[in-house]
């Protein structure tokens, strides 16, 4: 259910008509009627009025999975196990410890030809930036291979 049918719901329930509501909410009654029927939504201070008087939360309100009375149950369901990716640590970390060592060793070349030893700092964090964005698409991409 969305905003518009809980609400309409919550309000025959205390049976109170658009105008009613309205009313109570200091709006017009076509407002109500254009929450109810979607085309608009009633900002976050109405929505706390709206709570208010129905008595129920934020969330019950606005997407009640299962709150409102005569309303099936949603399950969530658990992800089978096949749908997680096991690695072993090695193999975690051993693309980024690559990539600190090897921005860490550029990065020092580099300081010795400019005398700057900031560089040797530098290529660790630049290589392990890398290695980061590295892990996380090879990730991704097993993932999606499964």
């Amino acid at each position: 259910m969305n905003l518009g049918e809980n609400l309409k719901k919550l309000r025959k329930e205390k049976n109170l008509s658009q105008e009613q509501l309205a009313k109570m909410l200091n709006v017009s009654r076509q407002a109500v009627s254009k929450w109810e029927s979607g085309k608009t939504y009633p900002d976050i201070d109405n929505l706390i009025l709206l709570r208010d008087i129905f008595n129920v939360t934020l969330d019950d309100l606005i997407i009640n999975e299962n709150k409102i009375k005569g309303e099936e149950i949603i399950e969530i369901k658990e992800l089978p196990k096949s749908n997680y990716i096991e690695l072993d640590e090695e193999e975690e970390d051993e693309l980024s410890v690559n990539l600190m060592l090897g921005g860490l060793m550029i990065g020092t070349a580099i300081g010795f030809i400019t005398d700057n030893f900031m560089w040797g700092t530098a290529g660790s964090f630049i290589g392990m930036g890398i290695g980061y964005i590295l892990e996380c698409i090879r990730k991704k991409d097993i993932r999606n291979e499964n």
